[in-house]
């Protein structure tokens, strides 16, 4: 393996390291919470909140950062999926909070949905983010003829 596949193969296990590390923890804490909550359903949607609170800050560091050192047409790309994903995710939360025939469970299945849509879309973004940063790392490294194949 030259010089240039090597780094890049470390740069992306430990990059990736911290996330899993993370999405681990946050399970820990969210499973803890819902344990701890004895089936209580205002207990559980406090619960869910923290965890989408925790992940919402994800996605908006990871959208501010894409934004951050993008082009001005990707820029606009990059807004108008977001404005598009966030349009959906909203109406989607409001009609499972809504639906006459879920009853309480509405307000959970809603906030279910909710979390798992923000988290998968955080996922997403941070993953981009991540290749972001391999391909500058790449650009930035410095072209030795002993490296190059």
């Amino acid at each position: 393996m030259d010089g240039v596949r090597y780094f890049l193969a470390c740069t992306t296990i430990l990059v990736g390291i911290p996330l899993a590390q993370a999405q681990d923890a946050g399970a820990q804490r969210f499973d803890a919470c819902m344990n701890a909550a004895g089936g209580v359903s205002s207990e559980m949607l406090n619960c869910g909140k923290q965890e989408i609170d925790q992940w919402d800050t994800r996605l908006n560091a990871a959208y501010r950062t894409l934004s951050e050192h993008a082009r001005a047409d990707e820029k606009t790309k990059l807004r108008n999926e977001q404005r598009a994903w966030l349009k959906h995710h909203l109406q989607e939360t409001h009609r499972l909070a809504a639906d006459p025939n879920n009853g309480s469970v509405a307000f959970l299945d809603s906030q279910a949905f909710e979390l798992g849509d923000i988290k998968n879309r955080t996922l997403e973004l941070e993953r981009r983010v991540k290749i972001s940063r391999e391909v500058s790392l790449w650009i930035a490294l410095p072209m030795r003829s002993d490296v190059i194949e």
